[in-house]
């Protein structure tokens, strides 16, 4: 069977090589994920359009006016090793750290974690919080940008089409009195996918007594990463004292949706969604407070 391989040194032509091949060519970006699922026949294509040598894709920079943009092929080690990552966005840095193997998160890029759009895809539930939007290219060629928790369409499915081109994720700076936090529950410390995740952001009033503005995210508990919508209103506008948080995290647990698997059960899941939750918005307030930092890479 032939299988093409193609290497474009340009946006125009990666795109025009995915819409000739009409579904049947993947981009590739690290490689982690597409690679893999290939030798395991998880995935079918007739070829891969490499997207590394296009300008820009891995480019990503941090700035306090323009919050952190981040190319679809920036290796997610070049995120987590970056002090301005680990304090502004600590959400996103506790899930990229956990992606893996240092090997992998070398090549692995937080636009292929998206693009893939497994429903426990990590870097979803913090970019999601943090108000991410991503600018892609369209099946038509032309230029789009969504939130990203409006990115994902089904398992395994994106936004992007056939022929879409995803170019990078851009985190707004964070508001004053602001702080985030994100946390999975995997069998084994590393190495595995997330049984359940959840990431939260909080931005308290200017005395740090309530809760102006809250985001909370939930992964690999239903067919898309997910906004626990019903959550975030029970606590917004509120004092974040411990019941709270817990009736936040029931909120969550009713909200989502998991099925049963070899890995875990549905009740089980929705259990750790309530525990999770609890966990990401008491650290999340810590740090709106200053009172809890992030480890530095």
């Amino acid at each position: 069977m032939r299988f093409d391989y193609f290497e474009p040194t340009s946006l125009d032509e990666a795109c025009g090589l995915l819409r000739e091949g009409a579904g049947a060519r993947k981009p590739l970006a690290g490689g982690t994920d597409i690679v893999i699922q290939l030798r395991r026949r998880a995935a079918q294509c007739q070829g891969l359009v490499n997207l590394k040598r296009i300008p820009g894709l891995a480019d990503w920079s941090c700035a306090r006016d323009g919050g952190l943009h981040i190319g679809a092929c920036t290796p997610m080690r070049d995120l987590e090793t970056a002090a301005a990552v680990a304090g502004g966005y600590p959400s996103l840095f506790e899930a990229i750290r956990v992606v893996g193997s240092l090997q992998l998160r070398n090549i692995a890029s937080v636009g292929g974690n998206l693009c893939n759009a497994s429903p426990s895809a990590d870097t979803a539930p913090p970019l999601m919080v943090l108000g991410a939007t991503a600018s892609f290219r369209n099946d038509d060629g032309g230029q789009e940008s969504v939130p990203v928790e409006d990115f994902f369409a089904g398992p395994g499915a994106s936004v992007l089409g056939n022929a879409g081109l995803l170019l990078s994720v851009d985190v707004p700076e964070p508001a004053p009195h602001t702080g985030d936090a994100f946390e999975r529950f995997t069998p084994r410390s590393a190495m595995d996918i997330a049984i359940a995740s959840a990431a939260a952001r909080v931005t308290l009033d200017p005395d740090r007594d309530h809760i102006e503005a809250v985001r909370i995210a939930l992964g690999a508990v239903a067919p898309t990463p997910i906004r626990a919508l019903r959550a975030e209103d029970l606590v917004r506008e509120k004092e974040p004292t411990p019941e709270v948080l817990q009736q936040a995290g029931a909120a969550a647990m009713e909200q989502c949706n998991p099925i049963d698997d070899i890995r875990g059960t549905a009740a089980y899941r929705k259990e750790l969604v309530r525990i999770l939750v609890v966990r990401v918005l008491r650290r999340a307030v810590e740090r709106a407070r200053g009172d809890g930092g992030t480890e530095t890479p």
